[in-house]
């Protein structure tokens, strides 16, 4: 499990590299979807979010089928005990809350409730009468609540009805999760996330449920085997509003994965890769990808290339060149490209994984990148690009080295 002030403050830094920089993938998301006969709404709403044009997504998909499952509220055994310590408390004082469940002011407030296993924070924008609703993270004394000990804390959320507080078990508890309420449209029951960042990559997790009658009930997990989700590496998550859905359209974004071309898990080249975003919408009773988009820059495109080639479609692949200035030839034509690749560069066509080293002799604006041989030795890349926005490849040297 990541150390709750250590994810928070790596996390934090991470944002503005790793994640802030596919922004700009959010025109393309909503021309792409515009194209489809969506409707525009979303040109008109603020860029200060990280996919502003994500509302128009759901409307690609048939409102058939959209409603949301009833759901169940999970049967805990550990629900008697924090029933118990809030049963007393006739007063929706976040204070004497605290004081029941053996908490200290320290321990009220957004920060305190995600940079540790114990804590509490007010959530708003829950239901429709401005009751107080608080997400608690909390284990019983008994488990080493104040003394430090081992034991498992869990997340609840807490309802006041007018009278008394309600709890609702949602999950054990990580350090590393944050809560999100839903934007919802007319009647719908309110809905919010948890979202679980997960590993050193803290690649986000989203858990919905819904809220009514100060009970929270489980609708999607997407940490289920069964859930087509899939979370990026420095990721985020966004919803938006769905047109005339009645589920919001979830916007995932984050440091894109190829495998093929592998890069490094490190701040030491932070120009290097290159982002995604997918479009969730909501039907048959869970998310589901709607669109992926990706940043088009250099290295999208050396990935796009190695991926055309590894499936041997040479067609693909010199799409991604510019012919005359990569094969050096005054015509250019697939069939030579076919027999370049096979004489001069057959392990781009084998079942190899390039990577791109953290290392700083290789600047990250050179785009170099490499294939490991054994032995010490590796072929070293340098790709050639026309400017942008296409990026053609205009050649690729390669040298061996030490490593």
């Amino acid at each position: 499990m990541l150390h709750p002030v250590w994810f928070r403050r790596r996390f934090m830094i991470l944002s503005p590299n790793e994640i802030c920089r596919g922004k700009w993938l959010a025109p393309f998301l909503l021309a792409a979807l515009a194209a489809a006969g969506l409707p525009s709404a979303g040109r008109t709403q603020s860029l200060a979010g990280p996919f502003p044009a994500s509302h128009a997504a759901m409307a690609a998909v048939s409102q058939a089928g959209t409603e949301l499952g009833k759901g169940a509220a999970p049967t805990v055994p550990g629900m008697a005990p924090i029933q118990a310590a809030v049963g007393s408390v006739d007063s929706p004082n976040l204070q004497a809350l605290a004081r029941a469940l053996g908490m200290s002011p320290a321990q009220i407030g957004q920060q305190a409730f995600e940079d540790s296993d114990i804590g509490m924070e007010a959530v708003s924008g829950l239901g429709d009468g401005g009751a107080p609703n608080v997400a608690v993270k909390w284990r019983p004394v008994g488990q080493g609540q104040n003394a430090g000990e081992g034991g498992e804390s869990k997340l609840y959320l807490l309802s006041w009805d007018g009278k008394g507080w309600h709890a609702s078990y949602l999950m054990a508890s990580a350090d590393a999760l944050i809560l999100k309420v839903l934007p919802v449209e007319g009647d719908t029951a309110s809905l919010f996330a948890v979202v679980v960042y997960r590993g050193t990559t803290a690649a986000p997790f989203p858990v919905i449920f819904r809220f009514q009658d100060h009970q929270a009930s489980l609708v999607w997990d997407g940490r289920s085997e069964s859930s087509s989700y899939t979370g990026y590496h420095y990721g985020s998550i966004e919803f938006k509003k769905a047109g005339e859905g009645n589920v919001p359209v979830m916007i995932v974004a984050g440091q894109a994965d190829p495998g093929l071309l592998m890069f490094p898990d490190s701040q030491q080249q932070t120009e290097r890769g290159f982002q995604a975003a997918t479009a969730y919408v909501w039907k048959n009773d869970a998310y589901i990808p709607l669109r992926t988009e990706y940043t088009h820059n250099r290295d999208y495109i050396l990935y796009s290339f190695i991926a055309a080639l590894h499936l041997h479609d040479y067609e693909k692949a010199y799409s991604f060149i510019e012919p005359g200035r990569f094969l050096g030839a005054p015509k250019p034509t697939l069939k030579l490209f076919q027999k370049r690749i096979q004489n001069v560069w057959p392990e781009f066509i084998d079942d190899r994984i390039f990577e791109v080293p953290a290392r700083p002799e290789m600047e990250p604006e050179h785009h170099t990148f490499i294939l490991r041989l054994g032995g010490g030795k590796m072929n070293v890349y340098h790709p050639t690009f026309t400017p942008g926005p296409e990026y053609r490849l205009t050649g690729l040297a390669r040298t061996e080295s030490n490593y």
